[in-house]
């Protein structure tokens, strides 16, 4: 162990040494901004109180994971796998906030080591809300809708400082790098609530845009809310054993509108890259700021670690959409059975073709 640490810290130092004309992006000028001018905005809180809700749950979720494995690296497994999961489970998940919660507040320190890699996932969080508004509003025909998300992603990519990158990320970038996996190892429990959070997210696109009435998609947000809280119990084996990705979560919401399902997916892999960065001991903690910068850059950049849609999408079926938590419409009553061990790593090339050097890490 002692080795492999040492062989980590060495890559790790290697992937450090920045230009000096990059000593600028240490200081952070990125500011917040609300949403687009929209009268569907809220239709979603309106419509659907109880999922809107779990949104802000899961808002306290990602800031508290960020806060600890930051300010106390030391005993954040313990604080994290039972005392935070606990209380997410048992008491935050069953009444969660009405309304969302000052992030700065629950994760005052991290804000400060990476504002920029904050407001990245808060700019694409206000995304999300505004597609679920859309789709949520009985108002509008599909015509309409169609118009509306196009206004939102414009709106989105007026942010480059912000957005997520159109272009599909290869899974290389969040889990061969040197810091890589060193979360899902270290905190399956959580990394697993994690990826049932981002199963969700994706996931309730699915029934708003399938059900034919206003009673089919109450009653499907209602089933995937319900599918979500099934996996809770015994973590964290009812929890997906890879990354969900839209296009398997939610094909239909993924086809009609692909590149706002490649924001997710490059928004949800992200999280994982961050939580690795501050999770792994081998990452000095002087150098975890400035690997977190390099990798929000490669996420918004259309060059680093791309791969086709095809290939995305041929990735996204190769990894099995039971390994993934199974579908967010049309599922049997029990869980998924995963055909994969928690803990494999698949590897994939940019048209989505399998590597044939698996890595299984438990």
């Amino acid at each position: 162990m002692t080795r492999r640490l040492v062989m980590i810290a060495a890559a790790l130092a290697a992937a450090l040494v920045i230009p000096a004309r990059s000593v600028r992006a240490q200081w952070s000028t990125v500011y917040e901004q609300f949403y687009l001018p929209a009268a569907h905005n809220f239709e979603f809180r309106t419509n659907y109180p109880a999922a809107d809700r779990l949104f802000n749950a899961f808002d306290y979720g990602h800031a508290i994971l960020y806060e600890k494995l930051w300010t106390r690296p030391l005993d954040a497994a313990q604080l994290l796998e039972e005392r935070e999961y606990t209380f997410l489970t048992t008491q935050l998940l069953n009444r969660p906030p009405r309304l969302p919660l000052i992030e700065d507040a629950i994760e005052p320190m991290y804000a400060r080591l990476a504002p920029e890699a904050k407001l990245m996932f808060e700019w694409a969080h206000i995304l999300h809300r505004q597609v679920y508004d859309v789709l949520a509003d009985e108002r509008l025909d599909a015509v309409a809708k169609n118009r509306e998300l196009q206004r939102v992603q414009t709106y989105y990519l007026s942010r480059p400082d912000l957005a997520f990158s159109l272009k599909p990320k290869n899974m290389s970038l969040m889990q061969e790098q040197p810091y890589s996996l060193a979360f899902r190892q270290g905190f399956p429990k959580f990394n697993g609530l994690i990826w049932a959070y981002h199963w969700l997210q994706v996931g309730l696109y699915e029934p708003l845009v399938v059900g034919r009435s206003v009673v089919e998609r109450q009653a499907g947000v209602a089933a995937t809310v319900a599918r979500f809280r099934q996996m809770l119990p015994g973590a964290p084996e009812g929890f997906p054993v890879v990354m969900p990705m839209t296009a398997a979560i939610a094909p239909t919401f993924a086809a009609q509108w692909p590149e706002l399902a490649i924001i997710f997916d490059n928004l949800h892999s992200m999280h994982d890259v961050i939580s690795d960065i501050l999770a792994n001991p081998a990452v000095p903690r002087g150098g975890k700021r400035a690997l977190i910068l390099k990798a929000a850059a490669a996420y918004r950049d259309d060059t680093t670690d791309v791969m086709t849609v095809e290939g995305w999408r041929r990735m996204t079926e190769m990894m099995g959409v039971h390994n993934q938590g199974g579908p967010a419409v049309g599922f049997l009553p029990a869980l998924p059975i995963p055909s994969l061990a928690r803990g494999f790593v698949m590897r994939h090339d940019k048209d989505g073709k399998m590597l044939g050097d698996h890595d299984h890490h438990e």
